[in-house]
This record gives C-alpha cells, sequence and structure tokens, in this order.
C-alpha cells in the first residue's frame, strides 16, 4: 500500500532501499534481540547495568565525534555529485575533523572514569570505547549522501552475525561481563573496516593535505545540529548516566534492558525510513517543493501507524518478555508499560524533524529545530533530578515519555508552515 501512494513521486529507488534497509534492520536487530536476553539472564542485572551504563556514555562520545556530519556532510555530499573535486574536498575536511574529535572524546573518557561513582564502571568503558572508534569511519554520511545507505546496513548485519553468536560461546557466568562488552564493541570495528575497504575499492573519493579552515570550517556548519544533538541526548542518554549515579547497577540494568528492546523496535522502521528518504527530499525540494511536501505527509502516515503497532505489542506483551528474562528483572514491568508509549512520539516527532524542517527548512527553522531540544533537555534534566532519586529507574522512564511528547508537539508545532500548511521558501539553506 505504502509503495503504490508514493509511486506517483518517482522514488522507485528509495521505495527499494526502504524496504531492502526495513528487512536488513530487520536482521540486524533481531541479531542484538536474540542476544539480549541471553546476556540479561546470564550476567544479572547488574552486570548487564555495567554494560548499559558504558554504553551510554560511549553514546555521548559517539555523538561528539559525529558532531552532525551525518546531516550537514551528508546534505552536501547530496549535493556535489557529478563534482569529483568537491567531494574530496568534503570527505576530507569530515574526516581531520572525525580524528580531532576521536581524540577529544578519549580524552573526555579519562575524565569520566576517575568519577568515584563511576568507578565501578571503569573498565567496561575503556573496552566498550572500540565502539567509539568504529563508528567512527564507518562513513555513513557518505554512504547516505552517495545514495548507497543500503550497503551501511549490510555491513553492520554481517559485523552482527559474525561477532554477537560468540556471545553463546565466549560469556557462561557474570564474571564474563567484560568479554561480553569486548564482543559488543567488535560488532562495530569490524563494520568499519568493511565499510573502509569498500570505499577504497570503489574509489568514491579520496583524502588530500589537511586543510585546517576547511577542518574548521566543516565544524562551524555542524554546530548548531552538533548543539542540538546533545540536547537530544541529555534525555536519550543522561537518563541512564543519572541512574548510574543516583541508583544501583542493578536498576541500571533493568532499565537499559527495557529501554534498549524499546528503542531497537522503534528504530527499526524508523531509521531507514529517515536515511533512504532524507537525500530524496533534499533534493526534490529544491525542484519540485509541492512534490516533496505530499511525500513527507504519506511518509509520517506511514511511520505513526508502524509505530501505533510497537506500542501495542510492547504494551501488551511486555508481561510474557519480563518473566522470560529472569528474576532479577520482575520489577521491570512497569518500565515496559511506560516506554510502549514512546516509540509513537518518536515516529511522529521526527519524521516532522527530520524530512520536514532539516530537510526542507531554511536557517530559522533550523534554529527552531535546535531550541525544541534545548527546552527537551532541560525538561529532561530537571525533572530527573526529582523522578530518578525517589522513584528510580520508573521515574527515569516518566521523564523519558514525557520529554518525548513534548519534542513530538514542537516540533510539529515548528514544522506545521512547511509540512501541513506547505509554506513556500525561496530562501532554503541547501548548503
Amino acid at each position: 500500500m505504502f509503495k503504490n501512494k508514493i509511486n506517483n513521486n518517482n522514488t522507485s529507488r528509495e521505495i527499494k532501499d526502504i524496504f531492502y534497509l526495513l528487512a536488513l534492520q530487520g536482521l540486524n536487530y533481531i541479531a542484538p534481540l536474540l542476544v539480549l536476553p541471553y546476556l540479561m539472564k546470564v550476567l544479572g542485572a547488574e552486570k548487564f547495568g555495567y554494560i548499559g551504563f558504558s554504553m551510554s556514555v560511549m553514546q555521548y562520545l559517539m555523538l561528539v565525534v559525529d558532531f552532525g556530519f551525518n546531516f550537514t556532510a551528508t546534505k552536501r555530499i547530496a549535493l556535489a555529485k557529478g563534482n569529483q573535486t568537491e567531494l574530496n574536498e568534503i570527505f576530507t575536511s569530515t574526516f581531520y575533523a572525525k580524528i580531532s574529535l576521536l581524540i577529544i572524546s578519549l580524552l573526555a573518557l579519562c575524565v569520566i572514569a576517575l568519577i568515584p561513582r563511576f568507578e565501578i564502571y571503569r573498565e567496561t568503558m575503556f573496552v566498550m570505547f572500540l565502539m567509539v572508534v568504529g563508528n567512527a569511519f564507518t562513513f555513513v554520511w557518505l554512504f547516505q549522501g552517495l545514495g548507497n545507505i543500503r550497503f551501511i546496513s549490510i555491513f553492520n548485519m554481517i559485523a552482527k552475525l559474525s561477532i554477537l553468536p560468540l556471545t553463546f560461546i565466549f560469556v557462561k557466568s557474570s564474571e564474563d561481563y567484560l568479554t561480553a562488552a569486548f564482543l559488543h564493541s567488535s560488532v562495530a570495528m569490524f563494520a568499519m573496516l568493511i565499510s573502509v575497504a569498500y570505499v577504497l575499492k570503489k574509489r568514491w573519493v579520496a583524502v588530500s593535505a589537511f586543510v585546517k579552515k576547511n577542518v574548521i570550517s566543516a565544524l562551524k556548519e555542524s554546530y548548531p545540529l552538533f548543539l542540538s544533538s546533545a540536547a537530544t541526548s541529555v534525555y536519550t542518554i543522561s537518563f541512564v548516566v543519572a541512574l548510574g549515579y543516583f541508583a544501583t547497577a542493578e536498576q541500571v540494568g533493568q532499565y537499559s534492558a527495557a529501554e534498549r528492546i524499546m528503542r531497537a523496535l522503534c528504530y527499526m522502521i524508523f531509521i531507514p525510513v529517515s536515511q533512504a528518504f532524507y537525500p530524496k527530499i533534499v533534493s526534490l525540494g529544491t525542484e519540485n517543493r509541492k512534490e516533496a511536501l505530499a511525500l513527507i505527509k504519506k511518509i509520517f502516515i506511514f511511520v505513526s501507524a508502524c509505530m501505533l503497532l510497537v506500542f501495542l505489542a510492547m504494551f501488551f506483551l511486555s508481561p510474557y518478555a519480563v518473566d522470560f528474562f529472569g528474576k532479577d528483572y520482575r520489577d521491570s514491568l512497569p518500565l515496559f508499560k511506560i516506554m510502549a508509549f514512546v516509540p509513537v512520539f518518536v515516529g511522529m516527532g521526527g519524521v516532522v524533524a527530520q524530512l520536514g524542517i532539516l530537510a526542507l527548512g531554511n536557517a530559522t527553522d533550523k534554529k527552531n529545530y535546535q531550541r525544541v531540544y534545548f527546552v527537551a533537555g532541560a525538561i529532561a534534566l530537571t525533572s530527573i533530578f526529582v523522578t530518578i532519586p525517589f522513584w528510580g529507574a520508573n521515574g527515569a522512564a516518566v521523564s523519558l515519555l514525557l520529554t518525548e511528547i513534548i519534542v513530538c508537539g514542537l516540533m510539529g508545532w515548528y514544522g506545521r508552515k512547511i509540512v501541513i500548511n506547505g509554506r513556500e521558501n525561496n530562501n532554503v539553506n541547501y548548503k
């Protein structure tokens, strides 16, 4: 049905990509979901909490290394197709910027590891830093900008199907939590090696000499989106970090398990849709804005329907999931039921934000996008210092849901002139 609805937008390539990515993302997320219950049982909530906390810290650091390039560099590459010199310049400046940010993230990790409250997570964090290195050089922004994002899913699938099964062989007790952390991080490293090899083979781009002003220019361009992404992390990542400070490792493990399952189901749908259609909408917006808006509205309906199904599955099947995970997770049923509502708001707000405001918006729209996450971040930070000390993991889940509702509402408010009203904008900054 979805395919038939959008045929008139000449999106046959994107339609193939989205269903291709949906299938691959399904495998990408099914593989961890098969390993996850095993780790939860074998490691127990406490040691699984070590991994959950460390992963949240790594997501902070990956955010620093990404620095918004998955939007800015993707857009620049999508518009520079056919100009090899410009492609090389964009790739080089982004590549060197990421190396600089990777060094900064390592120094930041050393500072975090010195905090006494986080001492129990120290070894796990350093092992999982491999994830940050791998993520830095998978070149998602290059593949996406060139319209070959499906290959990233293939590489991730190969890496996960190759590495994650080793968990069943080498992780046998709670004392093997560092082995589990290493195997999980090795997925990103393996995917990175495949991605680098593929880029070298295809010779899409070449690294030229380091030019300081180009690197600084790339960082300046991505900085506003980095700030908004950093604000986003306050509620997508900081809840686990706050739990690590105020609560026990067992509660961290329970919350991490519920959130990871929820986000796996949510992103299995939203990520392939946004990745497949973002470059198309950017290009279509310069050629036929009316068609771009019509396409966004149909994607919005499709994603919303899918997220409603995710909600129903999580809410009504969670009692069976909790029983399956084991005795350490008996208290986590409220977490699953609260988080079941989150995907609905993530899906609706995400489509308007990424495919509407960022893909078609001007400089003012991007500032509004940034403001939404600053407001949401402030609300999240305020609420977690109230909810977590009193209600622990359940309080974190309530704060997460509240923040996602606010983000969805504000994105709808700021994006309505673009997506709903079809505002014409002759001053869109597509750079």
